[in-house]
């Protein structure tokens, strides 16, 4: 058995205890040493606001001014975006709306820092608020003169939508934190007092309750809460205007893609047309089949004697060339007028490119300002008219399609004509035989001079015939590649007035919204 002897006067008494008492007592009395130990580190008074008293507030002061720092350390979040255009105006807006997000975020936070440091500093007094007032000076600065250079380039390049909301939401930080400065001058003039009266930096609790009321320093609180709602505006400002860069790369991407998928059609739509020209000038040779077995068959004279009647002897060996060399020359003339046409028809399209890049890419332009000027209506209008700027291409690329098929109705209907006056060349060989027969058998009234005009006019026709369809082919291509120019040419300058046209309607898209 353990003695253990406790003093009376502090409830100390002297006890017998076998071993499991002595045990019990050693955990009882190290408990009340932790709980006594704790008691004198609560007594000792908590820093707040430079001096060592309990400020009511403090905490929340010292919370919200942490959670504004995370919400300011939030604004330069992935503002860095790739931007691949090559637009220079995108590059130029991003510069700018990144130094200002920068120099924001480096200015808030040093006040941020300086609230939370201030809150539950120790002292001094000036050394505790010196810091917080040489963080809103600079802040101050920043918002009034310090910004200046990179919203005015902005305005320069744009319009002034995303400077007024900057500025909103700068000056509503800025005027709530001139507030702050305000209230925190006075609650360092009244800690001072407070100081002064109690003798010393640890202010008893009383003392402080007197000089420092409960009102200021909620209102201290309230004010930094403020501060803190107001900083998502700002983040949210330069966010979005970033994020409409990126969206203004892409659609200028886009809509390269959209000109260049445009022209790829038009030639496809040039190409449909060349190949149905070298089809058309391969089935001239139809001109041929159509005539030769005409021909063999009534200028085979083996059983004719021709020589009985040597002046109409004389026009058969004349229709021989005519409806052979003759014809053979001008079907391969016809050939190369339909060659040349065909040669022709891909240089109607040259310098579209350079079309489009100079004369095509206003209303593209415009609605990338719209976009990233960031203006009230700036999603609304880019998301009306971005599908609206590509289909201009798609139309005129349906243009130039209506062109071709224009042209190659008109090569169907051309070949038709070719083939009626093919047949036409028939009626004047297909009785030659019969002709030339009868003739021989009465040569003295058939050999004659009048006889062998009347043969020679109708070979003379029909060699009229052959250069007539000559020159059908000749003008007709000719005046095809001059239509087909001056539709493509049409369709290129009907691009541009609806162009023209697309322009003023975004501006009122931008100014005025939803209009009907």
């Amino acid at each position: 058995m353990d003695i253990i002897m406790e003093d009376q006067e502090d409830d100390w008494m002297i006890h017998a205890y076998d071993d499991g008492d002595a045990r019990t007592l050693q955990t009882t009395l190290r408990i009340r040493l932790s709980e006594s130990i704790k008691h004198l580190v609560l007594a000792v008074p908590r820093p707040d606001f430079g001096v060592y008293a309990p400020v009511y507030g403090s905490g929340d002061v010292s919370t919200n001014a942490k959670e504004s720092g995370a919400l300011i350390a939030k604004v330069n979040i992935s503002l860095n975006v790739q931007l691949v255009s090559g637009y220079p105006l995108l590059e130029i807006v991003k510069t700018q709306l990144i130094a200002i997000a920068d120099n924001f975020t480096q200015s808030a936070l040093a006040v941020s820092n300086s609230i939370d440091t201030l809150a539950l500093s120790n002292g001094t007094l000036d050394s505790a608020f010196g810091q917080f007032n040489n963080a809103s000076g600079e802040f101050f600065y920043l918002i009034t003169q310090g910004l200046t250079g990179y919203l005015n380039e902005l305005d320069t390049k744009l319009d002034k939508s995303i400077s007024t909301m900057l500025d909103d939401g700068l000056q509503e930080v800025n005027s709530e934190l001139i507030r702050l400065a305000v209230l925190m001058d006075s609650l360092k003039a009244k800690l001072k007092l407070a100081v002064k009266a109690a003798a010393s930096n640890e202010i008893p609790k009383a003392v402080l309750r007197q000089y420092v009321p409960t009102n200021l320093t909620n209102q201290i609180s309230k004010s930094v809460i403020t501060l803190k709602a107001g900083i998502p505006l700002v983040t949210y400002i330069i966010a979005n205007s970033i994020e409409n860069l990126k969206t203004a790369d892409d659609y200028i991407i886009a809509s390269g893609t959209a000109a260049s998928q445009t022209f790829d059609d038009v030639s496809k739509g040039l190409e449909n047309l060349e190949t149905e020209v070298q089809q058309y000038s391969d089935d001239t040779s139809e001109i041929t089949a159509i005539i030769d077995p005409v021909y063999k068959a009534n200028f085979n004279f083996s059983g004719v004697n021709l020589s009985s009647i040597p002046l109409i002897q004389n026009q058969m060996n004349e229709y021989t060339v005519t409806y052979t060399t003759d014809l053979n020359s001008t079907i391969a003339d016809i050939k190369q007028y339909y060659e040349t046409y065909k040669q022709a028809i891909p240089l109607v399209s040259d310098g579209l490119g350079a079309f489009y890049s100079t004369n095509a890419c206003g209303h593209l332009v415009r609605l990338v300002k719209v976009l990233i000027s960031n203006g009230p209506y700036a999603d609304y209008c880019y998301n009306k008219y971005s599908p609206r700027s590509f289909a201009l291409f798609d139309q005129q690329s349906r243009e130039v399609s209506r062109c071709v098929d224009q042209e190659i109705t008109r090569l169907l209907k051309l070949q038709q004509v070719l083939r009626a006056m093919a047949k036409t060349l028939l009626f004047d060989i297909e009785d030659v035989l019969a002709q030339v027969t009868l003739c021989s058998r009465s040569p003295l009234v058939c050999n004659t001079n009048e006889v062998e005009t009347l043969f020679n006019n109708v070979n003379i026709a029909a060699r009229r015939h052959q250069n007539t369809m000559r020159n059908i082919v000749k003008y007709e291509t000719v005046a095809g590649l001059n239509r087909l120019s001056a539709c493509f040419s049409t369709s290129k300058y009907m691009l541009v007035i609806a162009i023209n046209n697309m322009i003023p309607e975004m501006d009122q898209c931008a100014k005025m919204g939803p209009y009907v």
